[in-house]
C-alpha cells in the first residue's frame, strides 16, 4: 500500500468516530435565523455536550496512527503529541482540558518543537457562539487538514502573527504585506526576530485513482 491520501484519512477518522459513544451527541444551531440574545453571551447551557470536541480529536489521532502517518506520545496535560512520519511535516501537540467542569470539552492545538499554540477548539463555548454540532465538527476537521495538508506557515514575532494554509491565512498585529511574507517563508527566507514554521503534508497529495 502506498502513502495514504486525504480521502483515506477522512475515511479512517469517520470510522474511528462512529465507534465512539460521543458520536451520538448532536444538536442543531440554536439560532439559525436570528441574532444571538444578549444573555446568551454569558451562558453555557450544556458544557458536557462539548465532549464531542475531545472525542473528535482523538478520532483524528487514532486514524493517523492506524494509517502509519504518525506516532502518538501521551503528554502531561492529558493530551497527546503526534510525531509525523513525513519529512518536513510539523509535530502536533494536542492538549485537552475542561469547560465549566466538564472534562474533554476543550482542545488546545500547538505545532512545532518547542510547540507554539495555533488554536483552541471550540474558540468559545457560550450559547451565543454556538452554531450546532455539525459546524463544530467541521471546524475541527478543517483545523487538522489546514495544519497537516501541506502549505501550512506560521510566522510569529513580538509584534505580529501570521498563520497561513494552502487556501488562506489569518493575521494580527503589524504584519505588513501578508501574502509576500508567506511566500518568502515558503521560499525558505527568514528574518531576525521571527519564528517561522513551514509544514509539509502528512499524507500523499496525489489524487485518488
Amino acid at each position: 500500500m502506498g502513502v495514504p491520501t486525504l480521502l483515506d484519512v477522512r475515511r479512517a477518522v469517520a470510522s474511528s468516530w462512529r465507534s465512539r459513544p460521543e458520536s451520538t451527541i448532536s444538536w442543531p444551531d440554536p439560532h439559525p435565523d436570528r441574532a444571538p440574545l444578549d444573555e446568551e453571551y454569558s451562558r453555557v447551557t450544556d458544557p458536557h455536550r462539548y465532549t464531542v470536541v475531545g472525542a473528535r480529536v482523538r478520532s483524528w489521532a487514532d486514524a493517523l496512527v492506524a494509517l502509519g502517518l504518525a506516532e502518538a506520545h501521551p503528554t502531561a496535560d492529558d493530551g497527546v503529541r503526534l510525531i509525523p512520519a513525513a519529512p518536513g511535516a510539523l509535530p502536533l501537540h494536542i492538549g485537552v482540558r475542561s469547560m465549566e467542569g466538564a472534562p474533554g470539552t476543550v482542545v488546545d492545538l500547538l505545532v512545532g518543537d518547542p510547540p507554539i499554540e495555533i488554536g483552541v477548539l471550540p474558540d468559545c463555548g457560550c450559547d451565543a457562539c454556538d452554531s450546532g454540532s455539525a459546524d463544530l465538527l467541521e471546524a475541527i476537521d478543517e483545523q487538522f487538514v489546514g495544519v497537516m495538508g501541506g502549505g501550512f506557515v506560521l510566522i510569529d514575532s513580538e509584534r505580529s502573527r501570521i498563520i497561513a494554509w494552502s487556501d488562506g491565512w489569518s493575521a494580527s498585529g503589524n504584519t505588513g504585506d501578508v501574502a509576500a511574507a508567506v511566500a518568502a517563508a515558503r521560499r525558505g527566507e527568514r528574518r531576525a526576530g521571527q519564528r517561522v514554521l513551514v509544514g509539509a503534508s502528512w499524507w500523499s497529495c496525489a489524487a485518488p485513482a
